[in-house]
């Protein structure tokens, strides 16, 4: 199964899709690639949005797109990318913002250095009841703090997911082999947010991690996509 866990392609929820006509043009593009299901997964900041208030826009973006989608297109599950911020730890609500039917949380790091205070905080909503942490791009982290701190976080009971894009080039692919060298990776996303923004299809990380890495990774990162759809646990031994 082909599972895209990171993309803003519900229409005018954020600075993704401007429009129903857009959100339809990257599903045309995902169906073509492949993709079983897309998870769309939205910013949410805390400081911006009450939960209640971001839930009720996200589903009425939904509601406006799905009388749009195709048979062909990918099943779409709802989901967030949620930012950081201590509040959230002491936020009840917070589960709503996990990917439909699972306990999976998007967790996005901020851009800056990640310091022993941010670690702290998300090992400790790593190990709250019936929450599992997914860290957004992580690659991208590296344009702010050192690979030391990344892999500090990425030591906890979370697991990491990488963007398509990242394998496109020379610099961010050398990043990309570390951190799946190092056991941090377990999940793709395209993180795709406009037709016209530059981002690449899943086909282009697969077809990196193919030629570059390891064939069987492609089978090991759907069989952790799966494994977070039926809403089980990912052990730290079945990294990619």
């Amino acid at each position: 199964m082909k599972i895209d866990f990171h993309s803003h392609i519900l229409p005018g929820i954020d600075d993704g899709s401007r429009s129903v006509e857009e959100s339809v043009e990257l599903l045309d593009m995902m169906a073509a690639d492949g993709v079983d299901i897309v998870c769309a997964t939205p910013h949410f900041y805390m400081h911006e949005i009450s939960i209640e208030k971001f839930i009720k826009r996200r589903n009425e973006a939904y509601a406006t797109l799905k009388e749009h989608l195709r048979p062909e297109h990918p099943k779409i599950l709802l989901g967030a990318e949620v930012l950081y911020n201590h509040a959230l730890l002491r936020c009840e609500e917070i589960k709503q913002l996990c990917l439909q039917g699972t306990d999976y949380l998007l967790w996005e790091m901020p851009y800056t250095e990640i310091t022993s205070a941010i670690i702290n905080d998300t090992d400790e909503l790593a190990h709250t009841d019936d929450l599992k942490i997914m860290v957004a791009h992580i690659e991208r982290y590296l344009n702010f703090t050192s690979y030391s701190s990344l892999a500090e976080l990425m030591s906890l009971d979370v697991i990491g997911q990488l963007n398509a894009k990242s394998f496109t080039s020379f610099s961010t692919r050398r990043a990309c082999k570390k951190l799946i060298g190092d056991g941090f990776v377990y999940i793709l996303g395209t993180d795709y947010h406009r037709p016209t923004s530059g981002h690449a299809l899943l086909s282009a990380a697969e077809e990196v991690i193919a030629k570059k890495f390891n064939p069987k990774m492609i089978d090991r990162i759907a069989h952790n996509g799966e494994k977070i759809l039926a809403n089980e646990p990912i052990h730290k031994l079945n990294s990619l």
